[in-house]
C-alpha cells in the first residue's frame, strides 16, 4: 500500500520501513533448514501460521477480536489444506512426515516492555560484522548508513513535523523515559 499513497514523504516512509523489513526477512531466511525441500517449507510455513492464529484465538479475551483470529485461523488452514495436498502431488511425501503430530501449547502473549527497554539500553548499537556482532561502527556499516541517510530521513522530517505542529514528538513513555538518552523526546524550542 505504500507506493500508492499521494504525499510524497508517506511513499518515503514507507520505503523506510521496506528496508527494514528487507533486512530483518533476509535474516530470518537465513535460519532455514537448507535441507528442506521448497513443499517442505511451505507446509511448515503454513502449519506456523496456523499455529500463530490458533495461539492469538486460545488466548484472545475480547469475544469481538477472538472472532477475527478464528476467521484468519480458518483461512490459513485451508492454506495449509492445498500445501498439504502440493507436497503429495508433486514432492510424493506424505506432509504428516514432517509435521508435529499436535500443536504445542498455545503461545501466550504478554506485556514486553520492560525486555524491550533493556534490550534498547544494551543493544541498540549492535551491528553484524561477518557471522558474529559488534558494538563498534565499522567501515561497512558506516559507509552503509552514510549512503542509506545522505539525506534527511522520513522518519525524522515526521517526527519534526510533529514536534513543530504540537510541542512534542508523540512518544508515549509509559514507562519512563527512552532507556537510550540520545534518543529521548526532543521538546520543540520555546519561542
Amino acid at each position: 500500500m505504500g507506493p500508492l499513497y499521494m504525499e510524497p514523504i508517506a511513499r518515503q516512509l514507507y520505503q523506510e520501513i521496506g528496508l527494514v523489513e528487507e533486512e530483518h526477512v533476509t535474516h530470518y531466511e537465513s535460519l532455514v533448514d537448507p535441507g528442506e525441500t521448497w513443499w517442505e517449507r511451505l507446509v511448515n510455513h503454513e502449519y506456523n501460521e496456523c499455529y500463530l492464529y490458533y495461539s492469538f484465538m486460545q488466548t484472545e479475551t475480547d469475544p469481538r477480536i477472538k472472532n477475527i483470529w478464528e476467521l484468519h485461523l480458518n483461512m490459513e488452514l485451508e492454506h495449509l489444506r492445498i500445501a498439504c495436498d502440493l507436497m503429495r502431488r508433486h514432492d510424493g511425501r506424505d506432509p504428516e512426515s514432517v509435521l508435529a503430530p499436535s500443536l504445542p501449547e498455545p503461545v501466550t502473549f504478554e506485556p514486553n516492555k520492560q525486555l524491550i527497554r533493556e534490550l534498547l539500553a544494551t543493544q541498540i548499537d549492535w551491528t553484524t560484522l561477518g557471522t558474529g556482532f559488534v558494538q563498534e561502527a565499522h567501515q561497512r556499516f558506516e559507509a552503509y548508513q552514510d549512503k542509506i541517510n545522505a539525506e534527511r530521513g522520513a522518519q525524522e522530517r515526521v517526527i519534526d513535523e510533529h514536534r513543530d505542529k504540537f510541542g512534542d514528538e508523540y512518544r508515549l513513555e509509559t514507562e519512563g523515559p527512552h532507556p537510550v538518552q540520545r534518543l529521548r523526546d526532543k521538546p520543540a524550542p520555546r519561542p
